[in-house]
């Protein structure tokens, strides 16, 4: 994953961190899983007195990162978090990266494994936009959460809010808090349709 987290060009990013922020526990202990340059993790620690750490395999991002201040493991969170004892962690995020991995399955068990509490956020694959543009253009999607073309996208996995909220259910996980977002704004009505971006709390 070279970009886990939402572009800063993408409206959503402030309210999306703000959203983060607000459902972290103050000096809780986080861990970032695709941490990205560290953004987030550093506003944690400025707001909420966060202690946190961040995985990334992006040598990139690590670098920037740690210009942050940030303290970040090279890793490929795939290949598991052996090196952290269970329940390690107040906050485990995977904030806009869950459907670019591979197996997201395992990585949400280990999630929850090191984690008292799992945040995710991602896009809605099912917005009206992204709808319309297969509907009637027969095109793949591409808006401002979902930037790139077919054969450059990231992304493995291709799930909505529906589908989210029916695994959860599966699982056995229950959703703590949740909010949606489009264009920077709050959605509350038909949030399967409208919202670009699902963002959830949860617990085992």
């Amino acid at each position: 994953m070279t970009h886990p987290h939402p572009s800063l060009t993408d409206p959503n990013v402030p309210a999306i961190f703000a959203w983060i922020s607000s459902q972290t526990p103050m000096t809780a202990r986080v861990i970032d899983i695709g941490c990205g340059d560290g953004a987030l993790l550093a506003r944690l620690a400025s707001e909420r007195g966060a202690r946190s750490t961040g995985i990334e395999l992006s040598e990139d991002c690590i670098a920037l990162a740690v210009q942050r201040g940030v303290s970040v493991h090279h890793g490929n969170v795939e290949e598991g978090l052996d090196h952290y004892s269970d329940q390690s962690f107040d906050l485990a995020i995977l904030c806009n990266a869950l459907q670019e991995m591979h197996h997201p399955h395992k990585v949400l068990q280990e999630s929850f494994r090191v984690g008292k509490r799992v945040l995710i956020v991602f896009p809605n694959f099912a917005h009206w936009k992204a709808r319309w543009q297969i509907a009637v253009q027969g095109r793949a999607p591409r808006t401002s959460t979902l930037p790139h073309e077919w054969d450059t996208t990231p992304n493995q996995h291709f799930f909505s809010i529906s589908d989210w909220e029916h695994f959860c259910k599966k699982q056995g996980w229950r959703i703590v808090a949740s909010s949606f977002l489009s264009n920077g704004r709050k959605v509350s009505f038909l949030p399967n349709l409208y919202a670009e971006i699902g963002m959830f709390l949860m617990e085992e």
